[in-house]
């Protein structure tokens, strides 16, 4: 077979598979693997925003779709922001009159305080096809329940501070966790070309959350207190569906 025929063949195997795929998504439901890659903005109520600020999360999922359209997958999401509402009250007992806080030789430390946590867990749904361009699209609704933690992530740049270090660290950090329970309403396409393949809705979790560290430095307390954490933002994904061709069948009556 010469390069020319061979080019032809994948050409002509590649645009096969295309058209084939959709016809296939235009006429039925089909059984998919769904990998996502996804990503939100956030905003904190409850106990949560007494903490922090707005934030934002990027993550993944894995999800199985059905031939009538519902969902059971899980997803991993990483959390990150700079808001943290206690930030000039931390470390009070290590800063000077003016606020410095002063490393190890004697100079002046930036130390970098910001929030990080991620929610991880499983989920079911559905799609109801009322909108989109086939059976495989249209309006999604999932529930689920999540494992939710956050903390301050401290970070002194310029050079070592003993008290800011290992142990004495985690005293710092309100380090908190708990099940959460995750809601999301949106809409799922699956395009009749296999490209615009996404999803974008309204996300919700509302954490039941406690502390993971026994003492605050700072407070000079000990800590064993139960939260109220609520998230709520705007997600969107690409999505990868992996799902089984079928051969075309032609009948003559």
């Amino acid at each position: 077979m010469t390069k020319n025929q061979l080019i032809f063949t994948a050409l002509s195997l590649f645009f096969s598979y295309g058209i084939h795929g959709q016809g296939k998504l235009s006429n039925e439901g089909v059984r998919m693997s769904l990998f996502q890659f996804q990503g939100g903005l956030y905003t904190p109520s409850g106990d949560m925003a007494k903490t922090y600020g707005n934030n934002a999360a990027i993550g993944f999922s894995y999800a199985y779709k059905t031939k009538t359209n519902f969902l059971f997958g899980a997803d991993f999401n990483f959390m990150f922001g700079n808001d943290v509402k206690d930030a000039g009250n931390l470390f009070r007992e290590l800063r000077t009159t003016e606020g410095q806080i002063i490393g190890i030789e004697g100079e002046f430390v930036n130390v970098i305080v910001l929030q990080r946590g991620f929610a991880a867990g499983v989920y079911a749904g559905k799609i109801f096809p009322i909108i989109g361009p086939n059976p495989n699209s249209g309006l999604v609704v999932k529930f689920g329940f999540n494992y939710l933690e956050h903390l301050t992530y401290i970070e002194s740049r310029e050079a070592e501070i003993p008290p800011l270090e290992g142990d004495f660290r985690k005293a710092y950090d309100r380090k908190r966790g708990g099940l959460a329970f995750y809601q999301f309403i949106g809409y799922q396409n699956f395009s009749n070309n296999q490209f615009a393949n996404f999803f974008v809705g309204l996300d919700f979790y509302q954490g039941f959350t406690q502390d993971l560290r026994s003492y605050n430095i700072d407070e000079m307390r000990f800590t064993d207190d139960k939260f109220l954490d609520f998230l709520f933002g705007i997600k969107l994904g690409w999505v990868l569906p992996v799902y089984k061709q079928v051969d075309n069948r032609f009948y003559v009556q």
